[in-house]
Order: structure tokens, then sequence, then C-alpha cells
């Protein structure tokens, strides 16, 4: 079994240097990072976790904390930062808060942890005040930025040159949500394409924000109850389009050719069904990367700046011409 010497001979550096690498406790050169992890890699060096963890208190376990496991973007999200992880030495446990019992979960992800990611949609503050303040916390909603602007003028203008003019907004997250960053650029899109801003198109979340296919039905089937004239259909994410699409079909709407739909997230897995979803490429693999770099980072006393992620629009099959 390769030893922590063995590594630092095989990069041509001191033990302690390979230490530095391996804890993050001092700045080393981008080059010589690369040449102990790459020896680390050629003699599959696996360090003494427990023994470390005993010595120096550190665990070299992180958790990312979630509100639903059902919803793939969080595997998305989950697989850029187990990436960096595990190029840093560190496991990923996903942990989801369950708002009927938050204490205990949270006293639960706090044991034996050297840090925490909180990827929720709209409780960040509320978990985050749980957690011990020793804990280094990455708050998702501080640490990245998402510009939803130019997909949504690009969504409305697509929208209005196939013939759409009223176009329902599924909030999923309470209209009252400090930031509500897509409601907003929703709002704005609208009004440079000159398309009217209609309360009765609008459905807002419920306190709960649970963003899922059961809130996309509900959302579809409250929206219909008003009798009010809608062709098109924007969900928050990708789970509540997929419910908006299953309502408009068990009232008998058929989708693109009623109702146009679309969705947020560009979930993966929603690429191969038909009709494709249109919806807005969030770049959660590359999110999760960044989470996990800046945790680590916060972890070794360090600081990285904070992340404008540019959304972009991706037209689907989900979405078709008036008739």
């Amino acid at each position: 079994m390769a030893t922590r010497r063995d590594v630092a001979q095989r990069a041509g550096v001191s033990v302690a240097t390979v230490s530095y690498v391996m804890n993050n406790t001092k700045n080393v050169t981008p080059e010589v990072r690369e040449r102990v992890m790459h020896a680390v890699d050629e003699l599959d060096y696996r360090p003494n976790l427990l023994a470390r963890g005993l010595s120096t208190r550190e665990t070299r376990h992180v958790a990312m904390l979630v509100d639903n496991l059902n919803n793939p973007h969080y595997c998305e999200v989950l697989s850029g930062a187990q990436e960096v992880a595990s190029k840093n030495g560190y496991i990923v446990s996903v942990i989801s808060v369950d708002f009927s019992n938050t204490r205990d979960v949270l006293d639960l992800a706090s044991r034996w942890l050297d840090g925490a990611i909180l990827a929720l949609p709209t409780t960040n503050e509320q978990i985050e005040s749980l957690l011990p303040p020793s804990l280094p916390v990455i708050n998702h909603d501080v640490s990245i930025a998402f510009d939803y602007r130019r997909a949504f003028d690009d969504m409305v203008g697509a929208l209005k040159r196939a013939g759409h003019r009223d176009i329902a907004f599924l909030s999923g997250v309470p209209l009252s949500t400090p930031n509500h960053w897509r409601y907003a650029a929703w709002r704005e899109a609208l009004d440079k394409h000159g398309l009217p801003v209609n309360p009765d198109l609008i459905v807002d979340g419920l306190p709960s924000a649970r963003t899922d296919e059961a809130e996309g039905m509900r959302a579809v089937g409250a929206l219909l109850e008003r009798g009010v004239d809608f062709t098109a259909i924007y969900a928050l994410n990708d789970l509540m389009a997929l419910g908006a699409i299953r309502a408009l079909h068990n009232r008998g709407l058929r989708v693109p050719g009623d109702v146009s739909v679309v969705g947020c997230d560009r979930l993966k897995i929603l690429q191969s069904i038909t009709p494709t979803l249109a919806t807005m490429d969030i770049r959660g693999f590359e999110v999760g990367r960044f989470l996990m770099r800046s945790l680590i980072s916060k972890i070794a006393g360090l600081s990285e700046e904070p992340l404008t992620v540019s959304v972009d629009f991706v037209m689907g099959e989900s979405v078709a011409p008036i008739l």
C-alpha cells in the first residue's frame, strides 16, 4: 500500500507539501498540486482518514442539503460537486431536509462534518441559522447569481413569434420570496415584448415551496378553475412542467397542440421524452463543481468570488405555434 512518502518521492516534493495538498492547509502552486494529485492517482494512494480525523478533527466528509431527493436536478448538482470533492479527498453525503422535523435532521447533519452546502430553494437562511456557527457553510443563494434575463427574453420572444400572448406563470415558490429572479425576469420580458402582465395568469406558490410534479398539477388546476384564456405556460422548474403537462392531459388538453409548456433546469432525463420539453439551462453540473470548490476553500479559510450563471433558453417540442 502506497504511503505519503511514496507520493512525495513520485511527485518530487516534500512529505509536508503532500500534506498541504491533501489537507488544503497551505497554498501551493497549481503545477505542484497537479503533480501531487497525479502521483496520488498513479499510486492509488488512500490516506488514513480515520487517523487523520482523530488527530485533526477533520473527517473529509461534507454534506449537501436538499429539499427533494426525487428531483433529478440535484443529481446533476451532486455529480459536479462529487467530481471536485473526490479530487480533493472528500466524500459527499446528500441529506433531504424534512421540514416537519428540521431540527433533528440538522442535528444529525452537523455531526462529524467538515462543512455543508445548502442547495434549498427558499429556506436557506432559516436552515443556516440552525447549523452550528463554527461549521463552514456555503449558501447556494449567496454564492451563485443566476442571470435569467436573456433566457426569458428569448423564451417570450419565441412564444410571441409563435402567436402566444397569454402566457401563464406557475411560481412554485411564494411570489413574496426575496430575489424571485425568475418572476422578475418574466415580467421584464413581457414588458419588453409588449405583452400584458395578467394577474389571473399568475399562480402563486405555497408556503412549503414544494416545486415538484404535484405542485405543477395543483397550479394548473387552479389556473383552469379561473376560466381565463391562456395558450402557454412557464413553470418554475422541469418537474413542475411535467406536472403541468399531466394536468393538462387529464383535462383533455394537448401539449403543444392546445397549450405550449416551458420549464427550467434542462434535466438530461427529459431529453428523451416526447414531446421534448422546452426549458432553461442553468448548468447544474457546473453549479455543483463551483459550490464544492467554494466549500473546500472556506474550510481552508479561503474564499472564492461569487459566480454568475448566464441562463439559456432551450427550445423543445413542447412549444408550437398557435393553429
